[in-house]
């Protein structure tokens, strides 16, 4: 599988093709920046897949391999979610309404 066939399959799954048509420059295939700033997720997952990407891995240890990956950075959000969420619960005095 190429690189640039990966980026469809998830770029089909995302919000609007973004990866795809802001974050992806299919001819050289390598991620692009958008210069007007935009989705960073989308660019996000673009690096994370040209960093994990080996070229002589099976279709399936590359679809293994972006799968780690994701999962990975979704572990991160949830942990960066999960401090976010506890935070506000501090701040907004705990679910008992203390302050």
């Amino acid at each position: 599988m190429k690189l640039n066939e990966l980026i469809e399959i998830v770029s089909a799954a995302y919000p609007d093709g973004l990866i795809a048509v802001e974050y992806w420059d299919f001819r050289r295939e390598c991620p692009r920046r958008n210069p007007k700033g935009g989705d960073t997720l989308a660019l996000f997952i673009a690096l994370e897949l040209k960093d994990t990407y080996d070229a002589d891995a099976t279709d399936e240890q590359q679809i293994e391999t972006a799968l780690r990956a994701i999962a990975r950075a979704r572990g991160d959000l949830d942990a960066v979610s999960t401090a976010l969420t506890m935070e506000l619960e501090n701040r907004q005095g705990g679910k008992d309404g203390r302050k």
